[in-house]
């Protein structure tokens, strides 16, 4: 299959920019190729081919590990720098791991973190861990699924949010939702508290090993990486939500509750997330099994150009609003 065989290295390719910007002297590569050529790609090409990607059970770890090992090998690089990089590259260079982070390694995250295997997980938490989103999963899995499309879901972008309004409720939603259902574990140490820690000591040895560089480096991967995910779950529910009856109870959450993404490149390069309806309503299935849904609302292009979008509200409003199932504008 055409797509089995292309999909792989896109992803891989797009990884490597912080390397590859670093050795080529262009600081900027990951930014050019994410905020730049991929959206005009996904206008022009992407929203044309259709390809059903496959990656199998080992693509996604394979990517996970490569994202995880560059992190570390660029921490260390910096560390034998001895304070001879200038502050702006180390913060270039933060940025365009967290935007690797942000837009390929939150995904591969959140497909590792819904399989059964502890390997899986163990990748999954250690990324989110690098990131300082290590609770991320647990409200996701256990809250966001069950209320996605509510009022009360943290995940869950209000018609009448944008999404600078939204980003606070947002980010502390989701770790207040992680600690009161950590909790509702009864174990012994609370996970979401457990999971912070874990990010703590991994910068603070970032800290020790590369001094003020490894602190600014770790600080600037999470702000990217969370900024992203944050444009991401933003646009993925706007503006939808579901009935409740006269009891309280709301309707079962269906295709008209979750925006999808018909956009080949976006397919390729995010482990078909953009198939995100599918996945919600069917969420035991992997990657490789998800298909489009064509009964929910669409996005108009993909999904580096919608974080495009996002971030300049009137405009994602007026290019979004017209999109929206009739009984929610």
């Amino acid at each position: 299959m055409v797509g089995a065989a292309i999909s792989l290295p896109l992803p891989l390719l797009f990884a490597a920019t912080p390397s590859l910007g670093l050795w080529w002297n262009l600081p900027g590569l990951t930014g050019l190729v994410g905020f730049v050529l991929m959206p005009l790609v996904e206008w022009t090409w992407g929203r044309e081919a259709r390809v059903q990607p496959r990656w199998g059970v080992h693509g996604p770890r394979l990517v996970m590990l490569f994202v995880l090992c560059q992190a570390a090998a660029l921490l260390a690089w910096l560390g034998s720098q001895a304070g001879h990089s200038p502050m702006w590259r180390v913060v270039v260079l933060g940025l365009a791991c967290g935007s690797v982070a942000g837009g390929v390694g939150i995904v591969l995250a959140h497909e590792l973190g819904h399989r059964r295997q502890g390997l899986d997980r163990a990748l999954s938490r250690a990324l989110l861990c690098m990131i300082g989103w290590g609770h991320y999963l647990i409200e996701h899995n256990r809250g966001h699924h069950r209320h996605a499309a509510l009022r009360e879901d943290p995940a869950t972008a209000r018609i009448d949010e944008s999404l600078w309004a939204f980003l606070p409720r947002y980010w502390w939603g989701i770790w207040q939702g992680a600690v009161a259902l950590s909790r509702v574990q009864r174990t012994p140490v609370n996970e979401a508290w457990a999971l912070l820690a874990a990010t703590a000591a991994l910068w603070l040895g970032a800290w020790a090993w590369a001094g003020t560089a490894g602190l600014a480096f770790c600080l600037a991967q999470a702000a990217a990486a969370q900024l992203l995910v944050g444009c991401v779950d933003y646009m993925e529910h706007w503006g939808l939500q579901r009935r409740t009856n006269a009891l309280g109870h709301p309707e079962r959450l269906g295709p008209a509750h979750v925006w999808d993404c018909r956009n080949a490149l976006s397919d390729l390069m995010l482990f078909n997330l953009p198939r995100h309806a599918h996945h919600h309503i069917q969420p035991w299935h992997g990657a490789d099994d998800l298909q489009h849904t064509a009964q929910s609302p669409q996005m108009p292009t993909g999904y580096a150009g919608m974080v495009l979008l996002t971030l300049v509200p009137p405009l994602f409003r007026r290019v979004m609003t017209p999109r929206l199932p009739p009984k929610n504008p």
